[in-house]
């Protein structure tokens, strides 16, 4: 059986063209492909696009022959070749150039068509996903990853990957630069705002990663997490010491998940000063509580402490994992937990 698979062409002009993509062959033996094969599949993709992306540049040149001014038709200075990276292989684009027109004053003598049309030369599509599937594993598996299921390029490699990924991190931290850092309006006119949606939790936490150039020293990463009932959780991250606007950030992060002003918020951290100081300020009806991790972790070492304490002092050790005992609860303020465990301290160092 043959397969003939084409596509119809249908220009603002109201004519129409034919154009063959590709011809297959099938044969319904036993071990035959039942379908489409992967690299069928490929090739399709590949010579469709091609036919698309070519097709659009012919039409935008056309429409882009004349002056924009005067209109009227500017010389041909000849072609020269686009190579533009696609998700389904680099096409290959022939660009017209064309003399300046005499009624407009420019240094250029010339000026290509389609340099506005391809600002850059990689589509926004594989930016994506590399920029994605780059920030979940290993550049090298990325790549790996593409050649299985995607007709990208052969040339495409990890340092291509990479370079994408610190390209698309530069230009979203300028983006950030213009963000708010705090809440937009007034707070007494918040109340008029749209009844919010649920209500948000944040997670927060700190930790240290070794510096790859220099191994000896370590650098600290905040991560975080945003938890909804109505809306798709989401993540970000920083390092603390690299960050310069870390408030913009978890604004702007909460803002695109769909944060009001009037929204009910919770935060979980551990309590580190420079969580505390980058939530507070921003949502001043927002509640900060201790997560439940860290509490054991902290009721564990003075439980210990207070196990140790009753061979010396049985009655005020048992009376110190009594009160432990019954600061267990699921979650508590910062502020409330901090001062149950302020006489625990002043015990211990006392004994120091």
């Amino acid at each position: 059986m043959q397969f003939k698979i084409q596509i119809i062409i249908d220009d603002n002009q109201g004519q129409t063209k034919i154009q063959e993509i590709i011809n297959l062959e099938k044969y319904n033996e036993v071990n035959d492909v039942i379908g489409l094969s992967l690299s069928e599949s490929k090739d399709i993709l590949t010579q469709l696009q091609q036919t698309i992306v070519l097709e659009q540049a012919t039409d935008y040149t056309k429409k882009h022959k004349n002056c924009p001014h005067c209109h009227q038709l500017r010389t041909s200075k000849g072609y020269y070749t686009v190579e533009y990276r696609t998700l389904f292989g680099i096409i290959s684009i022939p660009s017209l150039r064309v003399n300046q027109c005499h009624c407009q004053e420019s240094n250029a003598v010339t000026v290509s068509l389609l340099k506005d049309w391809l600002p850059e030369h990689t589509s926004p599509e594989l930016q994506y996903i590399e920029t994605k599937w780059s920030s979940l594993m290993a550049y090298g598996q990325t790549v790996k990853l593409l050649h299985d299921v995607l007709p990208i390029s052969v040339t495409e490699n990890a340092t291509t990957i990479r370079r994408n990924l610190i390209k698309a991190a530069k230009r979203c931290e300028l983006e950030l630069e213009d963000k708010p850092k705090y809440l937009a309006g007034c707070f007494r006119d918040w109340s008029n705002l749209p009844k919010p949606d649920k209500p948000f939790t944040v997670g927060l936490d700190g930790g240290y990663v070794r510096n790859w150039n220099e191994k000896k020293t370590n650098f600290e990463v905040i991560a975080g997490k945003s938890f909804s009932k109505s809306k798709p959780n989401k993540r970000f991250g920083f390092v603390q010491t690299m960050e310069k606007n870390p408030r913009c950030r978890l604004m702007y992060f909460l803002s695109k998940q769909g944060m009001q002003a009037n929204q009910q918020i919770t935060f979980l951290s551990d309590g580190a000063d420079n969580l505390r100081e980058l939530q507070y300020g921003m949502y001043p009806e927002a509640e900060h509580v201790l997560d439940w991790f860290h509490i054991t972790m902290r009721i564990t070492v003075l439980t210990q402490f207070a196990k140790g304490m009753i061979h010396s002092d049985p009655d005020r050790g048992q009376d110190i994992l009594k009160n432990l005992t019954s600061a267990k609860w699921p979650s508590v303020t910062v502020e409330a937990f901090l001062w149950k465990l302020v006489p625990f301290f002043k015990i211990k160092l006392s004994l120091c």
